[in-house]
Order: C-alpha cells, then structure tokens, then sequence
C-alpha cells in the first residue's frame, strides 16, 4: 500500500518542477535552463514510475514508463526534424503522469486508515 508521505512529496516534487519550468519558459531568455529543468522532472518523473512499477506493481505507471522512454529515444530526431514543436508531446507526457499522480495521491488520502496507522 502506498504511503501517504511518499505521494504527497512525489506531488509536491513535481509541482515545483513544474512551476519551475512554465517560470523559466516565460521568464528567462534562455532555452538551456529550461532544457535541464524540463530533465531533472523527467528523471524525478521516471524514477518515481519505475519506484512504483517495482515496489507496488502499480501497472498503470508501465504503460507511462514505456511511453516515456520512447519519447525521450527519438526526441533528438524531432527536434531536428520540427524544431521547437517537439517539445508539445513532451509537455504532454508530463502533464499526463501529473494529473496520474494528482489523482492516485486523492485515492490514497481518501481510503480508510487501518489500526496500524493511528
């Protein structure tokens, strides 16, 4: 059974690195900041995936983790290939595992504790 504490710091970890990213991308003038943001999420986002693949089978987080590698192999192709677009279907993978986990860390707040938790 997940912990509450490691939800709520998974969540917590992504949304500043989130809020990071959108700051620098609207703020900063330069692209390799962001770049090494938009990494450091992706590795916290993966390690947190292959975390609950591993320790909780949790199978929903394969079909991300799959995903993911995927994305992050032909993404130097895309990038040469359409530029600055290439960057839409990362933010997209992003958000997905967010809200994923936004919505796993609600389930694990809303089921019931057990006596061993008190």
């Amino acid at each position: 059974m997940v912990s509450k504490f490691r939800m709520k710091i998974d969540l917590l970890g992504q949304a500043i690195l989130i809020v990071a990213i959108v700051l620098l991308a609207l703020l900063a003038s330069g692209q390799a900041l962001t770049n090494a943001m938009l990494v450091v999420l992706g590795v916290w986002q993966l390690a947190s995936a292959a975390h609950l693949i591993y320790v909780y089978r949790h199978i929903k987080r394969l079909n991300y983790f799959k995903t993911a590698i995927i994305l992050a192999v032909s993404l130097p192709i895309w990038i040469k290939l359409v530029g600055p677009f290439a960057y839409f279907p990362v933010a997209g993978v992003v958000v997905w595992y967010f809200v994923q986990t936004v919505f796993d860390t609600i389930k694990v707040y809303n089921r019931p504790r057990s006596f061993w938790d008190l």
